[in-house]
């Protein structure tokens, strides 16, 4: 069965709110080329500009968020999207995690773990530059809390639930409201041999708090998702988020700080016009 592209051209700064836009129509999907990295088949967009795809399993899906935000769609034969994307995929290396594609054979450098990956239809590959920060972060906190416990908010293809566990976390629970990533990220779990609870849960249902709360997703998101995330956050515990640009981190901050967590300058890190910044949850007395 065909799958149908909603393809958008627009401005940089104006990427993560079409991004936003085509999620909440219904794709199942979304990719940016925006001249960080080209993983789909495609040259790299003028400097300031972006190239989005939105992935519709109908295409009516397709037709109603053309209606909304305009571009054209096309129809892609599940064989092109399924081989053409492997080939701008391989190994990654962040922090202690060599990240690879199940179609790729590559060695893990000493004291790292391996992740073995096929994200499909979710995000997340250990290509972008913020996926790479919050596997440097997980590295360097769980380096310092083994047997941690970790929520993965927004999971995407697991990668980052799957990283924790084989980095020493103890619990490690993740969320995602795709259910498109969750079947992606449970079959990368047990790819990986890694005993991680994963739902469609939303993140306010979600019971208990955790040592470790990683997000990479939109900053909008983030912002409106703030005291919830807060909440599962463990007295003496970290907050991590990514999918910051550097514009949009005091607005971050502003709302996690309102959630009663305090910035953590020395766990935040960049990645060109990328930001994951880090927030602390006063240790109980």
């Amino acid at each position: 069965m065909p799958t149908f592209s909603l393809i958008l051209e627009t401005s940089a700064e104006l990427a993560e709110q079409l991004s936003a836009d085509l999620w909440d129509l219904g794709a199942v999907g979304v990719e940016v080329r925006d001249g960080e990295g080209t993983p789909m088949p495609g040259a790299a967009p003028p400097e300031g500009c972006a190239v989005l795809l939105g992935w519709f399993a109908g295409a009516a899906e397709a037709e109603q968020a053309r209606a909304a935000l305009g571009g054209r769609v096309e129809e892609v034969a599940d064989r092109d999207w399924g081989e053409a994307w492997k080939a701008g995929l391989g190994p990654v290396v962040a922090g202690r995690v060599l990240v690879r594609p199940s179609w790729v054979s590559a060695a893990a450098p000493p004291g790292s773990v391996e992740v073995v990956l096929d994200p499909g239809m979710a995000f997340g590959t250990g290509t972008h530059p913020t996926t790479a920060l919050c596997l440097a972060i997980l590295s360097d906190l769980l380096a310092g809390r083994p047997g941690a416990s970790v929520l993965d908010v927004g999971t995407g293809s697991g990668l980052l639930a799957i990283a924790a566990h084989k980095l020493g976390a103890g619990r490690v629970r993740a969320n995602d409201n795709d259910p498109v990533a969750v079947e992606v990220a449970r079959d990368n779990a047990a790819r990986n041999g890694a005993p991680i609870e994963i739902s469609s849960e939303p993140l306010a249902t979600i019971d208990g708090q955790y040592q470790v709360v990683v997000a990479n997703i939109l900053a909008n998101t983030l912002v409106e998702l703030a005291r919830e995330m807060a909440a599962h956050v463990a007295p003496g515990g970290v907050a991590a988020v990514s999918g910051v640009l550097l514009s949009q981190e005091e607005e971050v901050r502003t709302a996690y700080a309102a959630a009663g967590l305090a910035p953590v300058p020395a766990l935040c890190r960049r990645d060109g016009e990328w930001s994951l910044l880090a927030f602390r949850r006063e240790a109980a007395r």
